[in-house]
């Protein structure tokens, strides 16, 4: 990873609130909880360049979800932090952690 890239990573990593931590965090535990921490890191590392059209399709999903759950804010909340450049990395580096 570039320099730069590196750097844009890092401040991503400060910009997200404690909520938004907690939310990535959570996402990765259950991930390593069920034992797909290799298959996730793989799948995420392929369509890494993809995670704004990612939260695109959360987005397009977005009233599909709302009926099955009546409220969901992490979804949305998800949504919005694959929105930012940089986000499919601060996940993939929180699976790693916990392999």
């Amino acid at each position: 990873m570039s320099l730069d890239a590196e750097q844009q990573v890092q401040r991503l990593e400060e910009a997200l609130s404690d909520d938004d931590r907690a939310l990535l965090d959570s996402l990765a535990d259950g991930i390593a909880k069920r034992r797909l921490t290799p298959a996730a890191v793989f799948f995420l590392e392929s369509v890494k360049p993809l995670g704004w059209i990612g939260s695109q399709l959360l987005l397009f999903l977005r009233p599909i979800v709302a009926v099955v759950w009546h409220d969901p804010v992490r979804w949305d909340r998800l949504q919005t932090i694959l929105e930012k450049r940089g986000s499919v990395e601060l996940l993939l580096r929180r699976l790693e952690a916990r392999y």
